[in-house]
């Protein structure tokens, strides 16, 4: 049994400056498969979904056959030729495989480009014209895909993460990969619904740590128990797309009932509809959660800022946040991180231990605060590159570049050449710093720091920072998504028929 996978993944942020171009996705390595056979190599044992077919095709007896992944931090919109050009890649490799009994796709499902609303649907479409209409495919997605029709059209079923932070990616590759062993051996007959909901729900409040996302999706896991159920693939959404897919989703995939399919994602999707006025958002104000903890003096403390958060297609290089730690004198205090490659390159020339002034942060845009003259000194300088400890991405390799730890008073500034998201407590102790013995951590992270942070932080705030992945929806001006959508409309009626 010879089962292919790959996929091109993006969260593309349609209100971040500028664009994302072929080279974000490629780098140097360019058309070399090379590339591509390692990043299979390198997955085994890695919490990822790559990873958890790895095990599949370990457990069944199946070959897994690599066609290309490519995943670069998100970003704004793709331009067309970078998607054109990796999509031809990769459905070229899919025809020399062929044949092939079977297709796992590890996509995102909020992707955007230039010409294209929905390219992860446009993947599986081609897919599924290559490989006929047969041959199972199924696509793993994030919890913030925009599900479109076409998505679920072109796949025997969609398997969604149910987390947020993602620390289950590695149980939902090894889902699918036991799923499609299933329907293509013909002991499941996988058939799927889609309920598209009129909601935008912030990030923060789509995180499954606490309520109400916590309670919804212990009723999916029990739903995934009844009879005739295969899985269900429940989405928050991501609201910083905007095209006319965006939003909240329930994906039910049956074996072989199409009617027990759409009700039971008519009747999810109706709960969480019913519970929107409990994802109303809460924010601190900066000034106001730093004045808390220094009074206390118990840490650590962390400040989410999440309207800065790379890890939603924010530039990184926000200063809102590092201005009011300095501006307060705060103690024992870090920030991680600040994208600056240019005041990277001018601690590096002075040298570790050197005072330097250096001109910091917001050079991507005015969204994000104000360039920073700040004078310090140079503690540490770094090649930027750690794997994983916690639960998310367990083992998973990062590279922030070119790193430099710069202490101005008492706050440490982790500068770096490359955007990353500092979800994880390897960041931070990469670079010497041990998170426990700090008062304030300030993280450019939404969500995903909570899978190392949430026991080990004494309290945590969202901060209210401008930028644009900030978790207010109303604040955007959307063109293309469809209408009425909550919270952007008074009058929503769901379901439309009601």
């Amino acid at each position: 049994m010879r089962i292919a996978t790959g996929g091109i993944l993006h969260e593309t942020n349609t209100f971040a400056t500028g664009t994302t171009p072929l080279e974000a996705f490629i780098g140097p390595t360019s058309r070399d498969g090379d590339i591509d056979r390692e990043w299979l190599q390198d997955s085994r044992g890695v919490g990822t979904p790559t990873g958890g077919f790895i095990t599949a095709s370990d457990e069944e007896g199946f070959e897994l056959v690599p066609l290309l992944r490519r995943y670069p931090q998100p970003s704004a919109m793709v331009e067309q030729e970078a998607y054109d050009v990796l999509s031809e890649m990769l459905l070229e490799r899919l025809e020399k495989a062929l044949p092939v009994d079977g297709v796992l796709m590890d996509l995102h499902g909020a992707m955007v480009c230039e010409q294209m609303e929905d390219p992860a649907g446009d993947q599986l479409a081609r897919v599924r014209r290559m490989v006929g209409p047969t041959v199972p495919i199924m696509a793993v997605l994030d919890l913030h895909a925009n599900i479109t029709p076409l998505m679920v059209e072109n796949a025997d079923a969609l398997v969604g993460y149910d987390t947020y932070p993602h620390v289950d990616t590695y149980e939902r590759g090894l889902e699918a990969g036991r799923l499609i062993v299933s329907a293509i051996e013909g002991k499941i007959r996988p058939v799927s619904a889609l309920e598209q909901l009129p909601m935008l729900i912030p990030p923060p409040r789509q995180c499954t740590l606490r309520p109400p996302m916590s309670e919804i999706f212990d009723y999916v896991h029990e739903v995934e128990e009844r009879p005739g159920i295969v899985c269900v693939t429940l989405s928050g959404g991501f609201p910083f797309a905007d095209i006319h897919d965006a939003g909240a989703s329930v994906v039910v995939t049956a074996d072989g009932d199409a009617d027990l399919a759409a009700s039971t994602a008519r009747e999810i999707a109706t709960l969480l509809w019913e519970r929107r006025d409990e994802f109303a958002l809460h924010l601190s104000d900066v000034d106001e959660a730093i004045t808390e903890a220094i009074a206390s003096g118990e840490g650590p403390v962390v400040l989410a800022d999440g309207s800065d958060n790379p890890g939603g297609g924010a530039p990184c290089d926000g200063t809102v946040m590092l201005e009011a730690l300095i501006r307060h004198d705060a103690p024992r205090s870090t920030v991680a991180i600040i994208v600056d490659p240019e005041a990277v390159e001018a601690a590096i020339a002075a040298g570790v231990g050197a005072q330097v002034t250096l001109d910091v942060g917001a050079k991507t845009d005015d969204l994000h605060g104000k360039t920073l003259k700040l004078t310090g000194h140079v503690r540490l300088i770094s090649d930027g590159r750690y794997t994983n400890e916690g639960p998310m991405s367990t083992g998973a390799r990062g590279n922030m570049g070119c790193t430099v730890v710069f202490v101005v008073g008492d706050v440490e500034i982790v500068l770096t050449e490359r955007r990353i998201q500092p979800f994880d407590t390897a960041v931070l102790r990469s670079v010497g710093i041990e998170p426990t013995r700090r008062l304030l951590i300030g993280l450019k992270s939404a969500v995903h720091f909570r899978s190392c942070y949430q026991d080990l932080a004494v309290k945590i705030h969202e901060i209210d920072t401008p930028g644009v992945h900030h978790p207010d929806v109303i604040r955007y001006e959307y063109k293309k998504v469809r209408r009425p959508m909550w919270p952007l409309d008074k009058d929503v009626n769901y379901p439309a028929d009601s």
